[in-house]
């Protein structure tokens, strides 16, 4: 793909989030998007063949947007108690940031939207669950992390950090920095296995 077409299919996407955060599932329509995108509606049949096509672009473009932004600074790091640390404050620093694109994933997950085999709504959430689990698995090979199950403790932080951004989706508020501090704090002593050194090496 030219980079110019590369640049408009953007566009398009960027607008489908903002119309959807705007007017819902229900309320947006190929008319619509082409409205805020300032492009004629064939434009948007062209580049993804229909109003699915569309939603499965933006599920897509969504999740692999936030997954580079987010494992970018945690995977630079060797300890895997601040990759995980930066994990999560980076997660949640980036969708502040990028509020549309998350809630546009939400009101697409509510509604099931989408129309084919790669609508994976919750691939954004396996792929974070799947990651922390792997760093988990490697602090406790690495003799930094106690023993206990992996994918049970990847699932609590996964939950907690999903379920932290729907509070947030709904009130805006909410201190999202204060929320992951507490969220570390909470899980370090059940993780860490030198806790005591760990802070006051």
């Amino acid at each position: 793909m030219k980079p110019t077409e590369a640049q408009r299919r953007r566009h398009i996407i960027d607008s489908t989030i903002a119309v959807l955060v705007r007017d819902g599932v229900e309320g947006t329509s190929l008319s619509r998007v082409a409205g805020e995108a300032g492009v004629a509606k064939g434009i948007i049949c062209y580049y993804f063949s229909s109003k699915d096509g569309l939603y499965d672009a933006v599920l897509a473009s969504v999740r692999e947007r936030m997954v580079n932004a987010v494992l970018a600074d945690a995977e630079a790091l060797d300890d895997p108690w601040q990759r995980i640390c930066t994990f999560v404050t980076a997660h949640l620093r980036y969708v502040r940031r990028h509020r549309a694109g998350l809630l546009a994933l939400r009101h697409l997950a509510a509604t099931r939207a989408g129309g084919s085999e790669v609508s994976d709504h919750l691939a954004v959430w396996r792929e974070q669950k799947a990651w922390l689990a792997a760093t988990l698995t490697e602090g406790q090979e690495s003799g930094a992390f106690r023993s206990f199950d992996t994918v049970v403790v990847a699932t609590a932080i996964s939950g907690a950090l999903e379920s932290g951004l729907l509070q947030w989706a709904h009130n805006p508020a909410l201190d999202l920095d204060r929320y992951a501090r507490q969220l570390l704090d909470l899980f370090e002593p059940g993780i860490c296995e030198a806790l005591d050194e760990r802070r006051f090496a």
